[in-house]
């Protein structure tokens, strides 16, 4: 596997080690699928298929990061739960296992390593991790994917009926059940770990401020991540990253506290308000609106909005250029390979270019004529908005 500088450009983020380079995550799962015009269906459990799929995509678009084709829902489909799998998209989640206080007690999950336990996820996940780190030409970071213990809880009991029971003073029930989601979602992210994952990647939109108060964040969600992050460091020393969606500048302190050593945010929160909350305790990630301009947008867009975060966000390191949600799956490849090249050429421009600085530096619409010949790409577009 060749050494290109992907890992190193992440640590350097995390470590706050600024200069030369931004990275990039391409955010994608399924997307890779659609891609190379293959079905979901058709890389989900094909181990080999979704690690070639997910590592051409990533090293196409330029990410230092890369996920299998991994479809989040698997695991409740190994504990019994009525489970439906489209064709070219996610599954969706149909039952419930937890309706009362009995059920969580006796709730009980299956062993991440024990392939006899989760036939699916061992396809799916642990199979798909190995044979990425197996394929690998370059060194990108590899990633596994899991929902938080909030989000895992709601699936299991339903969101809704999780919301009220906390409402009808259960709140020490539901507690318990997240408390021990947080058990599960530890274990699984060992297994990845042990299997090729070189991080913990935790996805958890149950606990955005637009679904939950800032305050039930504290006392119901933030203890639980914090569990499966001490697990998962204690027994791997892996980074951990977490991702919650929505508007979460008010819980920023919650976050730090939980140990995750990057935060990725939505393009609901400004990069200025996210990058002043984390300070240096915490690097963060993100945030180009995935819809606006990563699905739907131009690369000269992308490239625009990009160099606007980066200069928001500092040039003193800890900050990783991300959609701040999933890349949808129908993203046009040069969008997100504008992405991928902005992380290197904001850099490249701003020591060329006597551009003053801040962020309008970097999204004038008027650059000259020299600077835009100079940055076309292949396509002979300009890389400059």
């Amino acid at each position: 596997m060749e050494d290109a500088g992907h890992r190193a450009a992440v640590e350097a983020a995390l470590a706050f080690e600024g200069g030369g380079r931004t990275p990039v995550n391409n955010f994608a799962l399924v997307t890779a699928a659609r891609s190379a015009g293959v079905l979901v269906k058709d890389a989900r459990y094909s181990p080999g298929a979704s690690a070639r799929l997910a590592v051409d995509y990533a090293l196409k678009t330029g990410s230092d990061f890369v996920k299998p084709v991994l479809d989040s829902q698997v695991p409740f489909a190994d504990m019994g739960m009525d489970v439906s799998f489209p064709d070219d998209d996610y599954g969706r989640v149909k039952s419930r296992l937890v309706r009362g206080p009995e059920d969580v007690s006796e709730l009980a999950f299956f062993d991440p390593s024990a392939a006899e336990e989760c036939p699916l996820f061992t396809r799916c996940f642990t199979e798909a991790l190995r044979k990425t780190a197996e394929y690998l030409p370059e060194d990108l970071h590899v990633c596994g994917l899991s929902w938080g213990p909030i989000t895992t809880a709601g699936y299991l009991m339903g969101v809704e009926d999780m919301l009220m029971a906390i409402m009808m003073g259960q709140g020490e029930d539901v507690k318990g059940l997240v408390s021990k989601c947080a058990g599960f979602v530890a274990d699984q992210q060992v297994q990845m770990v042990r299997s090729g994952a070189t991080l913990m990647w935790v996805a958890d939109p149950t606990s955005s401020t637009d679904l939950i108060a800032p305050d039930m964040f504290g006392e119901y969600s933030a203890f639980a991540i914090e569990d499966s992050i001490s697990r998962v460091k204690g027994e791997c020393g892996v980074p951990a990253f977490l991702h919650i969606c929505g508007n979460t500048t008010g819980i920023f302190p919650e976050i730090k506290a939980t140990g995750a050593d990057c935060f990725s945010f939505d393009h609901a929160v400004d990069i200025g308000d996210a990058r002043e909350a984390a300070g240096r305790d915490l690097a963060i990630m993100g945030n180009i609106d995935p819809v606006k301009h990563i699905m739907m947008g131009t690369p000269e867009g992308i490239t625009r909005e990009a160099y606007r975060l980066i200069a928001a966000a500092g040039t003193d390191g800890g900050y990783i250029l991300a959609p701040g949600c999933e890349t949808p799956i129908s993203s046009p490849d040069a969008n997100v390979a504008a992405l991928g090249r902005a992380g290197r050429s904001f850099w490249e421009d701003r020591c060329r270019l006597p551009l003053p600085s801040g962020p309008s530096a970097y999204c004038s619409s008027s650059m000259p004529a020299t600077s835009t010949a100079r940055n076309r790409n292949s396509s002979g577009a300009s890389a400059w908005p």
